[in-house]
């Protein structure tokens, strides 16, 4: 959940040892800068403010998940660092669960030809997106207020965990929280007259499955190059078998940053699913 403001945030600067530090990738790299930096900059509330991408962006410092995004590449820097690579500057990107950005304002950046759509139901993320997205109008971003599932329908979107969690805990209800439109993503796709997407990133919390089958005649064709979703316990296993029926496998990356098929998954991961 993010904390809205009405008033127009100042911009702030950083430490300079974390500015030197945001372009270096290593590992337990979001920890380590906690230690070091999250209590400097805490108390500067919400403000404009240099990310780890490069871009300043809209965030609330009070806010630990906020924090991490300055401090480099949200979630670990192995994935982002493979997208950079395998997404071409024309390439189209699925953001479904886009939140405030976190992810975005790298994957938006290295496509310049192409088109990211993010899809982000829940008001006060999408609004506070908004807002960042009216300072980088160049930016290749379209910003869809639906949440992806297998068939138009209205649902609710309620919040369950802590408050510092921007959306983390969010989840598709049918009886508690805020109204949200369901959307299938074929439908939005070809909308738009787009016949394959080269990434789709994939985190709503559970409804994983409900997203992927509202695509399944892009899954049947392959048309999605790459499939990079959060993949939890059961949920996982669920995803996992899911998309092997469309001949898509699960792939992990080493501590080398390289990508290799587990013969055992752990509790919680996030993968990286490419056709065979």
């Amino acid at each position: 959940m993010v904390n809205a403001s009405n008033d127009t945030p100042r911009h702030c600067s950083l430490p300079l040892p974390l500015t030197w530090l945001q372009p270096i990738d290593f590992p337990h790299k979001l920890g380590i800068c906690e230690r070091l930096f999250g209590s400097a900059i805490a108390h500067r509330g919400i403000c404009w403010v240099k990310t780890g991408s490069g871009l300043p962006w809209k965030l609330d410092l009070t806010n630990p998940t906020h924090r991490w995004i300055v401090y480099g590449k949200y979630e670990g820097a192995n994935f982002l660092n493979w997208a950079k690579k395998f997404i071409p500057p024309n390439g189209i990107i699925v953001d479904s669960g886009a939140n405030i950005g976190q992810m975005l304002m790298y994957l938006a950046q290295w496509i310049p030809q192409g088109k990211l759509l993010a899809f982000e139901p829940g008001k006060e993320a999408a609004d506070w997106l908004e807002e960042c997205l009216v300072t980088y109008p160049n930016l290749p971003v379209e910003l869809l207020r639906f949440g992806l599932g297998a068939a138009p329908t209205q649902l609710r979107l309620q919040n369950i965990g802590a408050n510092y969690g921007h959306g983390a805990w969010n989840q598709i209800s049918e009886t508690e929280g805020e109204t949200i439109q369901m959307v299938r993503l074929a439908d939005e796709l070809a909308i738009r007259s787009i016949e394959t997407v080269d990434l789709w990133k994939l985190d709503v919390e559970g409804y994983e499955i409900h997203a992927l089958q509202g695509a399944e005649e892009l899954l049947k064709q392959q048309r999605i190059r790459a499939i990079y979703a959060e993949s939890v316990d059961e949920n996982g296993q669920r995803i996992r078998e899911y998309l092997s029926a469309f001949g898509y496998r699960c792939h992990l990356f080493d501590h080398n940053d390289r990508l290799y098929q587990p013969s055992q998954f752990p509790p919680r991961s996030n993968g990286l699913f490419l056709p065979s």
